[in-house]
């Protein structure tokens, strides 16, 4: 591991959600509290934001052009040419204290994305999936904080967080038709080590996963092996991605919210984006085919 630098001093409420465009070059993110898209330039450090009429816990890449989006209650497109969300299909008996949070794009091409219960820890929860033709699955309940969703490279394993579980879990996953199966601990953490966030996939089948609360990146090795950790300079850590030319660069979203006074004084880049470049290849995102 080599050089780390905030790309982006936004002081983010709670960025998240990174995703690469190889199509374009360019990085996506969110600030979930602050309703905003962010949209960073690595080529000009220019970084345009787009505000949403709700709180937007996810983002893909969409093969049609522009992004689809997991805001509030509902599934949207958005093309960065009008700044209307579009809605394609909302999800139904979810509390009205849920939202929708961390979600991806699987590898045959829907958009997933969990909810989280922000009023009070009880898994009221569940994992959703929009499918191609724009319809919702329910895939699975019992979620308090739908996090670290990510596929290995071949596709066959998914892998998920319910945060407050702290532990990471592997799923069997069919590409063709969407269905999960057999879910078991891949990676049990310490409490002391914060709880697992958002996390991806290199291009090796190693998972890297953002710890909540502890300010550090681990990364796994297929078989949930820690290999080793990186150490930012905030606490928490939200989200890993790779970009770059070379997918090799690692772009981490990070978060202020319920930082004190003095914890933002001593962490002026808290909510800020990361970038570090690591030398370890990434893969490219897919992209919702709907």
């Amino acid at each position: 591991m080599s050089e780390m630098r905030c790309v982006v001093d936004a002081r983010a409420e709670i960025g998240e959600c990174p995703i690469w465009d190889d199509w374009y070059q360019l990085l996506y993110w969110l600030d979930i509290a602050g309703k905003k898209l962010h949209r960073f330039d690595p080529s000009t450090g220019h970084d345009a934001v787009w505000d949403m009429p709700a709180e937007a816990g996810a983002v893909g890449l969409r093969a049609r052009g522009g992004v689809v989006l997991a805001m509030r209650h509902g599934f949207y497109t958005f093309d960065f040419t009008d700044p209307t969300p579009r809605l394609v299909a909302m999800i139904e008996g979810e509390p009205t204290t849920n939202r929708l949070n961390d979600g991806r794009v699987d590898p045959g091409g829907r958009f997933w994305s969990g909810t989280a219960n922000h009023a009070k820890r009880e898994p009221t929860g569940a994992m959703y999936c929009l499918g191609i033709d724009g319809t919702v699955e329910k895939k699975f309940g019992g979620i308090d904080i739908s996090n670290a969703l990510c596929w290995s490279p071949d596709g066959k394993t998914m892998y998920h967080a319910d945060s407050f579980t702290w532990k990471i879990q592997a799923w069997d996953f069919d590409a063709a038709t969407g269905a999960v199966a057999r879910p078991r601990t891949f990676i049990d953490i310490p409490r002391e080590e914060g709880f697992a966030d958002g996390a991806t996939v290199d291009a090796d089948g190693c998972l890297w996963a953002a710890h909540w609360g502890h300010g550090h990146l681990s990364r796994y090795d297929p078989a949930g092996r820690l290999m080793h950790t990186i150490q930012l300079p905030v606490t928490n850590i939200t989200c890993p991605c790779f970009g770059g030319r070379d997918l090799t660069t690692l772009y981490v979203t990070s978060a202020t919210f319920r930082l004190s006074d003095d914890e933002r004084q001593q962490q002026p880049q808290a909510g800020g984006l990361f970038a570090i470049e690591t030398g370890v290849k990434g893969r490219p995102e897919r992209r919702y085919a709907g």
